[in-house]
C-alpha cells in the first residue's frame, strides 16, 4: 500500500469507529485515535510497529492472531462480525467488526485492515426510536425464553422485512444478532459473577443445550466458556 496512512486520516475523524492497518507479519502500520485509546496508549503513534500481545491479554491476543492468519492464509475477510471485547473495568464492549486482506498493485497480500464500529445506544431521535425501543425493551426482559421475530413484528406494527431493516437502521443489528448480544451479555457476566455451572448458565441465558451456548460464545468472544471464565477472573 503506497500510503497507509491515507486510511488513519480519514478514520480519525469518527470517534465510535476502531481502524487499524497490519502488515504480513501482523504489526501494526498505522491506527486512529480511537484505536489508542481502547488500548489506552496517549497517542495512535505509539501503536505502530507493534502487535496485538503487546496490548491485549493473551487469551485476546492468540483470538486476534487466529483470525488475522486465517485472512492470510485464505485471502478472505470478513464483516460486521458481532463481537464482545471484555474491558478492565468490567463493562463489556460490543463491536461489530470487519477485517479485509490488503493487495498491492502486483496483486500480492500485503496486510489487512481492521475496522471495529462501536455499538452504542442510539440517541432516540431516529423515526421509529419509541415504538422499537419498547420492542427492544421486552426482548431485554425476556431473552432466555423462545422468540420470535414475526411476533415482535406484529406487536411493532411492521412486516418481518420492515421490522429488521428498521431495527437494523436504529440499534445496528439485526433480531438474531441483537437476541444473541443480549444473551451472550448475560453470559459473561454470569461466567465472571457467579459459580453457577456451564449448565446452569446456558439455560438461564435461552439455549436448551451447554453446546449451543459455548458455540455461539466463542463466535462472539474467542474463547469457550470455561477457558473466558478461568481467564477473566484472573485478568480482573
Amino acid at each position: 500500500m503506497k500510503d497507509p496512512l491515507l486510511l488513519e486520516r480519514l478514520f480519525c475523524c469518527l470517534p465510535d469507529v476502531v481502524y487499524c492497518l497490519k502488515d504480513r507479519e501482523l504489526r501494526y502500520l498505522s491506527a486512529n485515535d480511537a484505536f489508542a485509546e481502547r488500548v489506552h496508549l496517549g497517542s495512535r503513534w505509539e501503536v505502530v510497529g507493534k502487535r496485538a500481545g503487546d496490548f491485549f491479554p493473551e487469551v485476546l491476543a492468540a483470538h486476534y492472531h487466529a483470525q488475522d492468519e486465517h485472512i492470510l492464509a485464505t485471502g478472505k475477510g470478513f464483516r460486521e462480525r458481532l463481537e464482545l471485547l471484555p474491558l478492565r473495568n468490567r463493562e463489556l464492549g460490543w463491536f461489530l467488526s470487519s477485517k479485509e486482506p490488503v493487495f498491492n498493485r502486483a496483486d500480492e497480500l500485503v496486510g489487512i485492515a481492521c475496522v471495529s464500529c462501536d455499538l452504542r445506544l442510539p440517541s432516540g431521535q431516529e423515526k421509529g426510536y419509541r415504538e422499537m425501543a419498547k420492542v427492544v425493551e421486552e426482548m431485554e426482559e425476556r431473552f432466555s425464553e423462545s422468540l420470535s421475530r414475526a411476533d415482535f413484528a406484529a406487536k411493532a406494527g411492521l412486516s418481518e422485512l420492515q421490522f429488521e431493516r428498521r431495527l437494523k437502521r436504529i440499534f445496528g443489528l439485526s433480531f438474531s444478532a441483537l437476541l444473541r448480544k443480549l444473551r451472550i451479555d448475560h453470559g459473561s457476566r454470569l461466567l465472571v459473577e457467579s459459580d453457577r455451572s456451564l449448565l446452569e448458565i446456558a439455560h438461564a441465558c435461552g439455549y436448551s443445550e451447554q453446546s449451543s451456548f459455548a458455540r455461539q460464545f466463542k463466535s462472539a468472544v474467542g474463547l469457550s466458556p470455561g477457558r473466558y471464565r478461568e481467564d477473566y477472573r484472573d485478568w480482573w
